[in-house]
C-alpha cells in the first residue's frame, strides 16, 4: 500500500493520542513530515524529539500548509471552536483533512465545512473513533440491510464521572462559549459525542431520512459547577418517525460503558463500546459477537488511508455528521437554560488528589428514563425542569448564548 504523507497540527492535549497512533503507524501507513504546535516552551521536549527524528516543526499551522504542499491529508487535533474554520483552510489549501471531533458545534459552521470539501473535492473524515469497530460497523451493515425491518426506536445510555482536574485542564472545558466562540462542551458534543453519533448514523442506515431530526425535546442540567451540561436525556424524533433517546452523565459514581439498545420491526440489538453486539431477530434466531479490543484510532487512520488510496469508504465523512450537530443544536435550542441540580441533590467529595461530584441516584434515574423512553420530568425527579420540542425543519444557524436575530433560514 502506498504510504501517506502527514502533518499534525497539535501535539498537545488529545494530541498526545494521535501522535501514538501515528508513531504506531509511521512506516507502514504513515509518513509523519511535519507539525506545528503554537506552545513551544510547553512541549519543548517533545518538539525536539520529534524534530530528532525527521519531523520539520513549525509554530504556525498555515506556514506548514503553505510550506508542506505535498501532504496526502492534515490532522487537525486543537480546541474545539477551532476545528471548523481550520479544517475549512487547509481544504481550501489543497488538503485532505483528518478532523477531531466534534467538526463543529453550530450547524452553520458544519454546513460550511461540508460546501467547502465538495467545492474543493477534498476529503474531510471526522475521528469518532468509535464508528470504527468490528461491531459497530457489522450492526451498521445488518441495519442497511433491513435485517431488523423498519427501525422504531433507539436508546443510547452514557454514564461516566469526570473529576474536578478534568474541568481544569482546558480554559474552555465544561463553557458554553469561550472567547466568543461557541463550544458546548458537555457530554453531547465531547466525551459521550460518539453515542450520540452513532445512534443517528444506525438511524440513517435504515432508510432515507432516517437520521435527520425533525423534532429534538432536551432536558440539560449540571451537577458540576459549570456553563455547560455534564447530564443530558434528549428526545429525538426524526424525519423517518424514529424515536432517538440519548442518556448521558458525568456525574456517575463509577464509570460504566456506554451502549446502544436498536428495536425494529424485524429484531432487536445491543451494541456498546467494549466492541460487544448481541442481535435477535423476530424468527427466534441469535447472534453474539465480542470483537475485543481493536485500537479504534489506528482504525481510523487506516480508513482514511485506504479511502485517498484503495477508495476505501470513510467510516465517518463530515457529510454524515450533520445530522449530530444539527441534533446537538435542537437540544441545547429546547431549553431555556442549562439547569442546575441543587445542592441538597448532588455529593461533592475528595477522592485521591481531586474532587468529585455526584447526582444522588443518578444511575437508577438513567435506567428508569431510559428503560421507558421518557425525560427525567417525565418520570417525576425532583429538580428536572420540563422543555418544549424545538422543530428543526428549515433550521440553519445557531445563535443562542449571546446570539442575535431569528436562527431559521
Amino acid at each position: 500500500m502506498k504510504v501517506a504523507r502527514i502533518g499534525l497540527v497539535g501535539i498537545s492535549g488529545f494530541g498526545k493520542t494521535h501522535l501514538k497512533t501515528i508513531q504506531k503507524l509511521e512506516g507502514r501507513y504513515i509518513e509523519f513530515k511535519a507539525f506545528s504546535e503554537i506552545n513551544y516552551e510547553k512541549n519543548k521536549d517533545e518538539i525536539e524529539r520529534l524534530k530528532s527524528k525527521g519531523a520539520r516543526y513549525y509554530v504556525d499551522y498555515q506556514e506548514m500548509l503553505d510550506k508542506e504542499s505535498d501532504l496526502d491529508f492534515v490532522v487537525l487535533s486543537t480546541p474545539i471552536h477551532l476545528h471548523s474554520p481550520m479544517a475549512v483552510h487547509a481544504m481550501e489549501k489543497g488538503f485532505n483533512v483528518l478532523l477531531e471531533k466534534p467538526p463543529s458545534v453550530t450547524i452553520q459552521d458544519v454546513d460550511k465545512i461540508i460546501d467547502v470539501s465538495k467545492k474543493t473535492g477534498r476529503i474531510c473524515a471526522v475521528d469518532f473513533q468509535n464508528t470504527s469497530g468490528k461491531a459497530f460497523r457489522r450492526l451498521v451493515d445488518y441495519v442497511t440491510e433491513g435485517r431488523f425491518g423498519r427501525l422504531k426506536s433507539l436508546v443510547g445510555v452514557g454514564k461516566w464521572k469526570r473529576d474536578e482536574a478534568y474541568y481544569q485542564r482546558t480554559p474552555w472545558a465544561g463553557k458554553l462559549k469561550f472567547n466568543g466562540h461557541y463550544v458546548l462542551d458537555g457530554t453531547i458534543n465531547n466525551p459521550l459525542s460518539h453515542l450520540l453519533n452513532n445512534l443517528l448514523i444506525l438511524a440513517a442506515a435504515s432508510t432515507d431520512g432516517g437520521g435527520v431530526p425533525e423534532e429534538v425535546t432536551a432536558e440539560l442540567y449540571h451537577g458540576h459547577r459549570i456553563e455547560s451540561e455534564d447530564t443530558a436525556c434528549v428526545r429525538i424524533i426524526t424525519q423517518a418517525g424514529i424515536e432517538v433517546m440519548y442518556y448521558t452523565t458525568l456525574c456517575n459514581p463509577q464509570q460504566e460503558t456506554p451502549f446502544i439498545l436498536l428495536k425494529g420491526t424485524e429484531g432487536e440489538a445491543y451494541w456498546d463500546y467494549s466492541n460487544v453486539l448481541k442481535v435477535k431477530f423476530s424468527d427466534g434466531n441469535e447472534e453474539s459477537f465480542n470483537f475485543g479490543y481493536e485500537d479504534l484510532f489506528e482504525n481510523m487512520y487506516v480508513n482514511m488511508v485506504k479511502s485517498l488510496f484503495e477508495r476505501e469508504q470513510l467510516y465517518c465523512p463530515v457529510d454524515i455528521t450533520r445530522n449530530f450537530v444539527l441534533a446537538s443544536n435542537g437540544a441545547f435550542e429546547s431549553c431555556d437554560s442549562v439547569v442546575e441540580i441543587p445542592d441538597d441533590c448532588i455529593i461533592v467529595q475528595r477522592e485521591g488528589e481531586s474532587v468529585v461530584t455526584y447526582i444522588k441516584d443518578i444511575e437508577e434515574i438513567i435506567d428508569k428514563a431510559s428503560s421507558e423512553k421518557k425525560l427525567f420530568s417525565e418520570i417525576g425527579v425532583s429538580w428536572a425542569v420540563r422543555s418544549k420540542p424545538f422543530k428543526l425543519s428549515g433550521y440553519r444557524e445557531f445563535r443562542k448564548y449571546g446570539g442575535e436575530g431569528d436562527s431559521r433560514g
